[in-house]
């Protein structure tokens, strides 16, 4: 940008959730680009926009949760949510790391799609933006916290979620705190793990069972056993100098006669112990299933998951039950999908 004043400027309309290019001009604001810093930004990306324009579907549950699409430069698209809680004033943005997702996990939606691309590391910051403006926009309070929870695995998208936590957390750009950032994964591989440990944010796995048997029933793509990839992840924990980045989330689908009986919650419990003993925090983050329509599957019982979570917290766990945001338009859980495009000579066919 030419200097250090005009690159800061650039990120406070970010922050703002205002594109650097079209906030209002104002000569006596210096955080403010002038003509030239603009006509210079537009050279350097080669377009007229820092940030895609307003999103193209925007949707709202009667609880305030709010899903929107965003069209990539491919012309891919991708689905981002903004979960408001005014009870503790803030907004977290949840959002896609990729373009479908190649995990196979039968629960979700977006693993219908298949795999088509990761996102990089400015199309996931890009949601974020626009979903700070949104939030302004709606009356929301501010977005406080993200969540690498949508479409895609995180895991399996290094570079581009490398990009977007350092930027997220760095004072000079985003400005969010570290520990308001969490990268989600099924864990692809125990050196995964170890990969997202030395980025700025906090972790959770989508673990779902510690019975091998279950978990390659739901995530079919898994190449190991559960316990190689609790080891993974014990040595990425202590691999974290910050003890306050050492809380860790393991989340658990329940389902319906799959993973909500009793023994499931004492294996379970069993099971994090390793963790425990490594982590600050371990808090098991129980998701009933939101139904996609997959053959066979279920939502569990209210009582069901009600007895699962007494029998985790009898064996001194942490526990919080994720309560279904935005079921209704399918901005819950698992429910995120969006259409696959190809390029066919200059057009884009939807498949």
């Amino acid at each position: 940008m030419g200097g250090l004043g005009k690159a800061k400027s650039v990120w406070l309309s970010l922050r703002q959730g205002l594109d650097p290019l079209h906030a209002p001009l104002d000569p006596h604001d210096d955080l403010v680009l002038g003509t030239r810093a603009r006509s210079h930004l537009r050279e350097l990306i080669g377009g007229d926009r820092l940030i895609p324009e307003v999103p193209e579907v925007v949707t709202e549950s009667s609880c305030g949760t709010t899903k929107f699409l965003t069209e990539l430069g491919d012309g891919n698209k991708v689905e981002t949510v903004l979960i408001p809680s005014p009870k503790h004033d803030r907004t977290t943005v949840c959002v896609s790391t990729q373009v479908g997702c190649d995990r196979g996990c039968r629960f979700c939606a977006t693993a219908k799609m298949g795999i088509i691309r990761s996102l990089t590391g400015s199309e996931i910051i890009s949601q974020v933006v626009q979903s700070v403006s949104l939030a302004s926009a709606a009356g929301m309070s501010p977005c406080r916290n993200v969540v690498f929870m949508g479409m895609g695995d995180a895991g399996m998208n290094l570079p581009g979620v490398s990009e977007a936590t350092r930027a997220l957390s760095d004072p000079e750009r985003m400005a969010l705190s570290a520990s308001r950032v969490t990268v989600s994964t099924v864990g692809p591989s125990p050196e995964a793990f170890m990969s997202l440990a030395g980025l700025p944010c906090s972790l959770a796995w989508s673990l779902h069972s510690p019975r091998d048997h279950v978990r390659n029933l739901l995530v079919p793509s898994t190449r190991h056993t559960t316990e190689e990839l609790r080891e993974g992840l014990v040595e990425a924990l202590k691999s974290r100098e910050n003890v306050r980045t050492r809380a860790i989330m393991i989340a658990c689908t329940l389902l319906k006669g799959v993973n909500d009986g009793d023994g499931d919650a004492d294996e379970l419990a069993e099971f994090i112990k390793p963790i425990v003993e490594v982590a600050r925090k371990v808090v098991i983050d129980v998701i009933p299933y939101n139904d996609i329509g997959f053959g066979g599957l279920e939502p569990p019982e209210e009582e069901d998951v009600r007895r699962f979570t007494r029998r985790l917290k009898d064996r001194g766990c942490f526990v919080a039950v994720r309560k279904s945001r935005g079921e209704e338009d399918n901005s819950a859980c698992g429910m995120l999908a969006t259409e696959r495009v190809k390029k066919k000579g200059d057009e884009r066919v939807g498949i």
